[in-house]
């Protein structure tokens, strides 16, 4: 399944999942653009950008300039629909970012401060497609560098299919070591269920992507709950995501110009492990 037939016929569930899953608004996005740090003045390309969710959020935030890029034509016009209502300047491309020479598109080549993917890398069906995602990425980087961040499958998720329900989610995988191994998502937006297929990549595999593509440091970012989702839902609701949480933040940099705006985290190099 590609990533085309898995998302054209998703766009109102994924537009939707930021207001009705809590975790999406209080741990994902908030961990990710912690992560992102300050982008004020700078250029930022958003790959698998989707419906623009993200892309919209880093123009918001003062990003000079916000392109989004994403395979499935659906999600691309809806997000430019969106651009044509709201005015808010991002621009979109449809194109595989898996596909290396969508690095080499006119306006992406060597025009970018920072790159970003939520849920892009997982999608990667060969190691092939993994290291094309990255070296769209670092094509898309300026020449003297940059900084890649992107929230990826843990590849330690837990797979107690109890563990993550709580959050709307159940993710299931094959027991099998290989890279590569196929496995599924199903999570409950409000009254619609998405089911996504995903393929599990160790922390080797993402490093040596990054590494093939360009990328010489990499950091691993534990995602963290927002003082208003403790306040709101409590420290018991978020315990079993923090003790293991299905993603992890990756900030690959490259360049001697490539310095994080924010910490590495609490994750180190590790990967977070499940207790169960």
């Amino acid at each position: 399944m590609t990533m085309d037939s898995q998302f054209d016929t998703a766009v109102a569930a994924y537009e939707s999942s930021m207001e009705v899953m809590p975790f999406r608004e209080h741990v994902e996005a908030y961990s990710f653009l912690n992560a992102v740090g300050d982008i004020c003045g700078r250029d930022v390309l958003d790959l698998g950008c989707g419906s623009g969710l993200y892309a919209r959020q880093l123009r918001r935030a003062g990003a000079a300039r916000a392109v989004g890029m994403d395979e499935s034509a659906p999600m691309v016009e809806h997000a430019q629909r969106r651009e044509e209502h709201e005015g808010l300047g991002v621009e979109y491309v449809a194109a595989n970012a898996a596909d290396p020479t969508a690095g080499y598109l006119p306006g992406i080549t060597g025009s970018f401060d920072v790159v970003t993917a939520v849920y892009v890398l997982p999608y990667a069906s060969s190691p092939e497609a993994l290291e094309g995602f990255c070296a769209t990425a670092r094509r898309a980087l300026r020449a003297t560098g940059g900084r890649f961040v992107a929230a990826v499958l843990n590849p330690e998720f837990s797979t107690d299919p109890e563990w993550y329900r709580g959050y709307g989610m159940l993710l299931s995988s094959q027991q099998s070591p290989a890279e590569g191994t196929p496995g599924h998502l199903r999570a409950w937006v409000g009254p619609e269920v998405l089911d996504l297929d995903f393929f599990r990549w160790s922390a080797a595999a993402h490093e040596r992507a990054l590494e093939a593509a360009g990328f010489d440091r990499v950091s691993w970012i534990r995602p963290t709950v927002s003082e208003e989702g403790r306040a709101r839902y409590g420290e018991a609701f978020w315990a079993n995501y923090l003790d293991c949480p299905h993603a992890l933040i990756i900030d690959a940099q490259a360049g001697p110009g490539a310095v994080s705006d924010t910490p590495a985290g609490p994750a180190g190099s590790t990967p977070a492990t499940p207790t169960k």
